[in-house]
């Protein structure tokens, strides 16, 4: 009897335990378990804000990670949940008091102190009295126009008849011109679209006024279209991630630059972290034949391409390359130097990247590691042209053009560069060009006006006016250059 009683006792007490445990398996779904363990909830769609709610009353506390593996499109994708970390997913149990991981998209940027300066600081403001009556290179602060955008951090600007290249101070926006980098070209398209549409443009000297390169540093100031207030594009490109803070300390604008920085960096956003949707990340690029590049160059604008072909000059910092079929290119070098490039070389050179110079198409981003030589060689024939043969693909080729009679010559104001002005049997005139960096010049090879002169060298050119947007730009004969780099390129008659 004892031992009956004792077993309908140990059934009982299994059958209990096994309605607890069925108990705790319902409601760890929802909320926190009588064993102190809590379900994962699902957090599609939710902000970081808002994860953090919804983990705190769960007894969890997120740790926040970024997840910058993919471009976003939309600003509707940011400050989004992604996933859980260490491999957790909606559901999975854990202990109450956990930290849990938790990746999101990049967070929104919201701007603070660009558009309400004076609410920061009042006397940080811009007003019209600080530059009425005042002219920027004689006095420091004077308002001028735009003569040419170049990228996000430098443009030409143009007062009382003098036109000057202007340094942004306090950033340093990623390079979009001689080198291709990651928001270089969308800080570029940002600081055109800014100053294209503004109503009034101020420039505002601190400190030293000129840079190593001759270049003017000035604070940008700027009264968008249908407004009344300034804008200080400097801080705008900070706070909205375009650029990092490069200012010195000793500013007046070093404390608000730090803070938009700080803020911006917080974000994950652009230069701080994010993907560029439209920048090429990949190591190599797309193998082409220079021809192909050419004749498609503008869709290849700011991606990496692969090509191969001779050496046929070198100019100053940069090559002329030239395939087969008689098509070339220009590189330019930056300042990388490169014992491995020089004329006859046959090379093919990797991760390249498309781009303008004052309407030129040029490759850019040239390292060394991307370059192999080849054992192949070929002889390159310059073909012969007339004007009428003048075309975008042809650009960077070696050709030449006969029976050239010399007009006149002028001479660069700050270089040793000569234009040589000439007219062709047709009565059609354009330039034939002695960069400074050839060491040549029209009295040393005997040019003079009136001289016939037959010429070889790479068809080149050069539009000051060059608008930076190729898809709306319209290539003239008239700035194309024929380019003399050796005294062996021109014949006098």
């Amino acid at each position: 009897m004892f031992k009956k009683a004792f077993l309908l006792i140990i059934i009982g007490l299994m059958s209990f335990s096994t309605i607890a445990c069925q108990t705790t398996t319902t409601d760890v779904t929802t909320a926190t378990t009588t064993s102190g363990s809590v379900a994962l909830p699902d957090l599609t769609g939710m902000s970081q804000s808002e994860i953090t709610t919804t983990l705190n009353n769960l007894g969890l506390t997120p740790k926040f990670y970024f997840d910058v593996s993919v471009s976003y499109d939309s600003e509707d994708d940011y400050d989004k949940f992604v996933m859980y970390g260490s491999d957790l997913v909606a559901g999975d149990v854990v202990a109450s008091g956990t930290e849990v991981r938790v990746y999101t998209t990049p967070l929104n940027l919201t701007p603070v102190y660009y558009n309400d300066l004076a609410a920061y600081d009042s006397s940080l403001q811009l007003e019209t009295s600080d530059y009425t009556g005042q002219e920027f290179i004689a006095d420091g602060i004077g308002e001028v126009t735009v003569e040419r955008y170049v990228d996000g951090d430098t443009t030409f600007f143009r007062s009382g008849g003098q036109t000057f290249s202007v340094r942004y101070l306090g950033i340093d926006t990623p390079e979009s011109t001689a080198l291709y980098e990651p928001w270089g070209k969308a800080a570029a398209n940002y600081t055109k679209e800014r100053l294209s549409t503004a109503e009034t443009i101020v420039l505002q000297a601190e400190g030293d006024r000129m840079d190593g390169n001759g270049r003017y540093l000035a604070w940008v100031w700027y009264i968008p279209e249908g407004e009344d207030t300034f804008i200080l594009l400097n801080l705008e490109l900070v706070e909205l991630a375009y650029s990092k803070d490069k200012v010195s300390s000793g500013s007046v604008y070093s404390a608000v630059l730090l803070q938009a920085d700080w803020n911006a960096s917080l974000t994950k956003r652009r230069v701080w972290g994010e993907l560029d949707p439209n920048y090429d990340y990949s190591l190599d690029g797309t193998q082409m034949s220079i021809q192909y590049l050419m004749e498609n160059f503008i869709e290849y604008v700011g991606l990496k391409v692969v090509i191969t072909g001779e050496i046929v000059r070198k100019l100053g910092n940069g090559i002329y390359i030239q395939d087969e079929n008689g098509y070339g290119v220009y590189m330019y070098m930056g300042y990388t130097t490169d014992a491995q490039l020089q004329v006859g070389v046959n090379v093919t050179i990797s991760a390249l990247v498309p781009t303008f110079y004052g309407g030129s198409p040029q490759l850019s981003s040239y390292y060394r590691t991307n370059l192999m030589v080849n054992d192949d060689d070929f002889v390159v024939v310059p073909e012969v042209i007339t004007y009428d043969d003048f075309t975008f693909s042809l650009l960077g080729s070696l050709v030449t053009m006969e029976d050239l009679e010399v007009t006149s010559i002028s001479y660069a104001a700050t270089s040793s560069s000569e234009s040589i002005h000439v007219e062709d049997s047709a009565g059609n005139t354009f330039v034939v060009r002695i960069d400074d960096s050839t060491g040549l010049s029209s009295e040393s090879l005997g040019i003079t006006v009136g001289s016939i002169i037959t010429v070889t060298g790479p068809l080149g050119y050069y539009d000051y006016d060059y608008n930076n947007d190729p898809e709306s730009y319209n290539w003239l004969a008239e700035n194309f250059q024929l380019m003399i780099i050796t005294s062996d390129d021109v014949t006098i008659e």
